[in-house]
């Protein structure tokens, strides 16, 4: 518990950190390193892919995806990821010996998907450039505020297993906490923002605390499906954790799995369901 308490302080320094730099290439870089870090997981420790070469091509695809809409140069990411193709097939062609084609269909499957879902915290920084941040931090709310109170509710209450043959650990009772905590963290996130706003930045904001709600648990459910999904991929390929960089907590992936699933529901939802009127 005391390295788990230690590796989270470190990673809330850094957290803030970036934060601090949100509208400059730092949070770009921050995501390009994360999704690089995701895909290495996913692909190496797995044990997916043993090629070097297809690993290298897809780790340097990923670190590319984050700076693709704040570049804005025409026709970047298909050239870009034309490039990437025709990189993946030739190896493929030329070391057909030693390379099988599921490791390239799974490695360019999971390059693309894996930055992409990264990229809409870009995407919402460079969208949404006046509230933002606020949406960054509701994606943070309902991946691991939602993953803490399904945690301690589990424990206190927890008595029905959701998918014993999945995660075993994990609860009915438990993820009823996780979306009581995501909606309460919801709205008080928001509140906190709109005295901000109104003390900081001198504008009035008037937040539709109904479709927040209802967004809110729906986003927190997302969180428990993106949870349920990297167990499944543990499961079946036999590991304990993705990785070791976290001491106490694993790898990127067993920290970003449910983020990796919110972030881009929470950028979507935004295109048709606005939450500040």
């Amino acid at each position: 518990m005391k390295q788990r308490l230690i590796t989270a302080a470190v990673a809330l320094v850094i957290l803030v950190g970036v934060f601090a730099c949100y509208e400059t290439f730092v949070l770009n870089v921050a995501i390009s390193i994360i999704s690089a870090l995701a895909v290495f997981e996913l692909l190496h420790a797995t044990g997916y892919v043993k090629s070097r070469s297809v690993l290298v091509f897809s780790l340097c695809y990923a670190l590319v995806v984050p700076f693709f809409s704040t570049l804005k140069i025409h026709g970047m990411q298909v050239y870009v990821t034309l490039a990437y193709f025709v990189l993946m097939f030739g190896s493929l062609l030329m070391f057909h010996n030693h390379i099988r084609f599921e490791e390239i269909a799974i490695s360019f499957f999971i390059s693309l998907v894996v930055p992409t879902a990264f990229s809409s915290i870009v995407l919402m920084r460079d969208l949404y450039q006046r509230h933002g941040f606020l949406y960054i931090l509701l994606c943070c709310v309902a991946a691991w505020i939602s993953d803490s109170g399904a945690y301690f509710a589990g424990r206190a209450f927890g008595k029905h297993k959701m998918a014993p043959q999945i995660s075993p650990h994990k609860t009915i009772e438990g993820a009823i906490g996780g979306v009581i905590s995501c909606c309460g963290f919801f709205i008080l996130t928001c509140w906190l923002y709109q005295q901000y706003a109104a003390r900081f930045l001198s504008e009035m904001l008037s937040f539709s605390w109904g479709t927040l709600a209802v967004i809110a648990v729906f986003c927190s459910l997302v969180s428990i499906v993106g949870d349920l999904m990297a167990s499944v991929i543990k499961r079946q390929t036999g590991i304990k954790d993705f990785g070791k960089i976290m001491p106490g907590h694993g790898g990127i992936m067993d920290r970003f799995d449910s983020f990796l699933f919110v972030a881009p529901t929470i950028y979507l939802i935004l295109q048709y369901f606005p939450i500040i009127k």
